[in-house]
Formats: structure tokens, sequence, C-alpha cells
């Protein structure tokens, strides 16, 4: 897509909103594959939910577009922000930033994102229903399938049965809903960046608990 994009002189737009600040084990996803945006667009993870505040973040190439006279310095992209002053969220942001930093937090989501995933691949070997595990950093998915081969999914009610059976052993994790019907079959997995060994072993050994009780 980059490579289209730089072709036909085309701006191209990543939107980290979910994977962006640390989730992947990178501060942003998109740093996983050598790509360079032209347009970031971020949020949840900029005050890791403390505040209200999200960002679009270009470069200087694509921000001189926007000026008039690009040599003049009062000359500038020009915005009306509805909530324009207000403090709270960018100092909450980087407060977040600076924890981020000094506890070495990118270093621990790649660390236990590794152990998920390997969590995951072992329950895999012991769970037919298992079809695939996928993810980068502490953003992971496992598909449930009825059959390996043919990846037909398994009844989006059997996946909410997951869902709930982890949460009444005090474990929260998702899965995808209103994608496409039918097909909203694969449980999702994000926890929090600070999360240790036994956080990671505790979410895993819910879902195996839960697995055996909806597929037996």
């Amino acid at each position: 897509m980059q490579d289209i994009c730089r072709r036909y002189d085309i701006l191209l737009h990543i939107d980290e909103v979910v994977c962006g600040v640390g989730r992947t084990g990178k501060w942003f996803g998109y740093q996983n594959f050598g790509i360079e945006p032209d347009f970031v667009t971020m949020a949840k993870g900029v005050a890791s939910g403390y505040a209200a505040i999200s960002c679009t973040v270009t470069n200087e190439k694509v921000f001189n577009l926007f000026k008039d006279d690009p040599s003049d310095p009062l000359s500038f992209f020009r915005d009306i922000s509805t909530f324009g002053g207000c403090v709270a969220g960018p100092a909450a942001a980087l407060e977040n930033m600076r924890i981020i930093e000094d506890e070495n937090l990118l270093e621990n989501t790649t660390l236990m994102g590794e152990r998920l995933r390997a969590n995951l691949w072992e329950l895999q070997t012991r769970h037919e229903v298992i079809g695939d595990v996928r993810g980068a950093g502490l953003f992971c998915g496992a598909e449930l399938v009825s059959n390996r081969h043919t990846k037909e999914p398994v009844e989006e009610k059997q996946v909410q049965a997951v869902v709930a059976a982890c949460l009444a052993n005090g474990v929260i994790i998702g899965a995808t809903n209103r994608s496409l019907p039918g097909l909203n079959n694969t449980l999702c997995f994000s926890p929090a960046l600070i999360a240790s060994a036994s956080d990671i072993d505790e979410v895993t050994g819910a879902v195996d608990t839960a697995l055996t009780k909806v597929f037996g």
C-alpha cells in the first residue's frame, strides 16, 4: 500500500487509535513493518484511558502544504478546537508516556506478548477449536473454528459463552463483534502494558477452563 501511495503521490494515513502508544511493543504499530506514514491518528493509549485525548500527527512536509507561505513564520495551519486550551488531557498524556519510558513498558509488552502467544499456542495443541493464534505485543487473537481445515467458524454464541466463562473466573477478555455476521469468532486479548507473567498465565488459564466448559 505504501509503495502504491508513493508512486501516485497519495498521502498515507495510518490509524493507531487502538494499537498505538506501546500496544504492540513499539510506540506505534506501523513501526513493526517499516512504514513511513504521512498522517498518524492516535487516542486510547495516549493517556491510557485516564483522560480524554486524541491526536493527529503529520510530518513537516505535509504540514507545510497547509501554509500559504512556508517561509512566513506567521503562516501556519489554523484550526478551531472545541477543547482548545484544556490542559488535563495533555498533562495525563505526558505523564503516561513518561511512565512507559521510565518503567520500560515497551520491553515488558514485547516479553509478555511472547508469553501470551506461547501460552495460547500451547492451548491450541490441546483444544481443537483454536484454529489460529496471531498478534503483536499485548494485542493478540485466538480464532475459534469448528474445523481447522475448512476454517469454518464456531457459532458466535459459543464465542460469547467463552468470554462469559472467563468473566465468571475474574478475567476480562474480548471478542470480535459487529464486523461480519457469522464471522465474529476470534477471542481478543489486550492486557495492560504492566502485565506480569502471573497475570498472563491467569488470563490463559481462564481461557483453558472456559474452552473446556463450552466445547469439552
